[in-house]
């Protein structure tokens, strides 16, 4: 159509097309003191436009995988499936793991994990005073013995071993700093780490040991997950009457539908207890037992108050278990081996002693979590939850008005320690501090 073609009367025609960078023919050029007209957007530019838009969405997106990644393996899970999703996370760590080992070498990293700038005031209520009683004998007073005689016995640290021949300062060396309720003196807990990967100098797995004759273990079922594909829901909360006595809260297990592990808590079954899997049990005494199901420990409604399961032991009877470089039969519910992920790992574990063990830390297999356990004096521990989004250890520090101040364990931790003051969906442990058996 001739009314769609540009004409200018008086304008010069010309056979010669305009190049892609050239003025068009019926533009006239600039004239002394004139602005140059603006060029078209070519494709060459809008190429590179789109390219820097998609990496800084990139760039955006990586920041903040930590608080998506949950909603985006959800999201996944229900369009291609556990399999394939599965398949995607492998390359997702594969890459990620990537990235962690050239950082390292251009940019170095952090040597502990529990480094901080902050200096941490605790208050810590003061006891009142021992009472000692002198019964009278028949022949006056009998020699009083010594008070101190009737005070317990503090933990003793376990001794640990050394990972690597370049041990970095305070490496495997357990200390009482930066903990609540807790002194040299009077150690309710105490913590240390390890680097047990010889080619990821920065995979640091944080260890806390407690004290379990001065704690109380309870295990919390999610609204969701252990139990909602079987219609089982939990409460997801701690009771307020235990707010105040809060020392330690930690993540529990893989979803209920990843491997069925079992747990049994507040009288319910959310997944049924199985032989062969690594097991953790509460007492109504107070106690708690870990080791395998079957073989070390079974449920018992009399003495048992909640068990959880998860996957098979890292640490069994104060050893490396073998099973840690079993294919994923073993330590998930598809094809793709989940155990040779890297990525952020937590377990628990007990000493030949009793006292409990919480570990967590990021750039790990199963097998280089158990390792750090073992250095740990480790007699059985298990592995709990992975991936960033979920593995979290808060502490809780009591405050003068009674309430508790929450605050992770190791800096690197994703997520507010406060969640564990919030209902969840998916299962969790926590302490509270409870004296009664520490005589």
């Amino acid at each position: 159509m001739l009314g769609s073609m540009p004409f200018r009367r008086g304008a010069k025609q010309t056979a010669a097309e305009p190049g892609p960078d050239e003025a068009p023919a019926d533009e006239a050029a600039p004239g002394p003191g004139e602005a140059a007209p603006r060029r078209r957007l070519t494709w060459r530019r809008a190429l590179g436009a789109g390219l820097l838009l998609m990496a800084a969405a990139a760039g955006a997106a990586y920041l903040e995988k930590d608080r998506i990644a949950p909603e985006v393996a959800d999201g996944l899970r229900a369009t291609i499936g556990d399999e394939r999703t599965a398949r995607v996370e492998s390359w997702f760590f594969a890459l990620e793991d990537r990235v962690q080992k050239v950082k390292y070498r251009l940019l170095g990293g952090e040597t502990t994990p529990f480094a901080t700038e902050e200096v941490r005031v605790a208050y810590v209520a003061k006891e009142p005073p021992r009472t000692v009683v002198v019964w009278a004998g028949k022949r006056g007073l009998d020699s009083a013995p010594n008070p101190d005689a009737f005070l317990p016995v503090p933990m003793t640290f376990p001794a640990t071993r050394q990972l690597r021949p370049n041990p970095e300062p305070g490496e495997g060396a357990w200390t009482t700093a930066g903990l609540p309720r807790t002194s040299p003196t009077d150690p309710l807990m105490a913590k240390t780490f390890f680097r047990p990967d010889p080619s990821r100098p920065y995979a640091l797995v944080g260890v806390l040991l407690v004290d379990s004759r001065r704690v109380r273990l309870h295990m919390v079922a999610g609204t969701v997950d252990p139990g909602g594909s079987r219609g089982v829901k939990g409460p997801g909360v701690i009771p307020k009457e235990d707010i105040g006595k809060l020392v330690a809260a930690w993540n529990g297990g893989f979803k209920g539908d990843h491997g069925n592990f079992g747990m049994v808590a507040h009288g319910l079954e959310f997944q049924r207890l199985r032989n062969g899997l690594a097991t953790v049990c509460t007492k109504k005494d107070g106690t708690f037992v870990m080791g395998e199901y079957g073989r070390d420990l079974a449920w018992d409604p009399a003495t048992m108050d909640a068990c959880r399961q998860n996957a098979v032991l890292l640490v069994d009877r104060g050893e490396v278990s073998k099973r840690t470089a079993e294919g994923n039969d073993t330590w998930g519910y598809v094809q793709v081996n989940s155990a040779e992920f890297i990525t952020w790992r937590s377990a628990i574990g007990v000493t030949k002693e009793g006292h409990l063990l919480v570990a967590a830390g990021n750039s790990l297999s199963a097998e280089t979590l158990a390792k750090a356990l073992w250095a740990a004096g480790a007699e059985y521990a298990m592995q709990l939850d992975i991936n960033s989004p979920y593995v979290l250890t808060a502490l809780f520090f009591p405050q003068p008005d009674g309430t508790v101040k929450p605050e992770r364990f190791m800096e690197a931790m994703p997520d507010s320690p406060g969640r564990f003051l919030r209902v969840q969906e998916r299962d969790f442990m926590y302490l509270v501090l409870d004296e009664s058996r520490y005589r």
